[in-house]
């Protein structure tokens, strides 16, 4: 199912006609990422499939805001797009704080290369942004 972000930085899912809105090829890549760095890193560890799984953005985003706050989020989101077998290369990812003025926002904009399913060559350049 695809996810939609408002303003807010709320997430829901799509929906079109009062259905559900699938998603597939790089639509489906970019809601993975979206998926992975919107969990909570182990909340899902009741299950063995996903052990490890998720971002640790939460436990900076919980804390007082301090000077590292965007760079800890930058090597979170980095690492949690490393782990993510669809992708080959994670090429840059930015952190924004306080976007357009609003102090308890963040933009995390990020560009990955993907993995070609037929070959494991090089896929599509993906860039994303959105807001938490």
């Amino acid at each position: 199912m695809k996810l939609v972000s408002n303003e807010y930085g709320e997430w829901d899912l799509d929906f079109k006609n009062g259905d559900w809105v699938n998603c597939t090829g790089i639509d489906s890549l970019v809601n993975a990422c979206i998926i992975a760095i919107m969990t909570r890193f182990n909340e899902l560890g009741y299950c063995s499939l996903y052990e490890d799984f998720g971002c640790r953005i939460h436990e900076v985003i919980k804390q007082s805001k301090g000077r590292n706050a965007a760079y800890k989020i930058e090597v979170y989101v980095t690492e949690v797009l490393n782990n993510m077998r669809r992708i080959k290369t994670v090429n840059w990812v930015q952190v924004t704080d306080n976007p357009e003025d609003n102090y308890y926002n963040y933009k995390i904009s990020f560009s990955v290369t993907s993995i070609h399913d037929e070959d494991n060559s090089d896929g599509e350049l993906i860039e994303e942004s959105f807001y938490i």
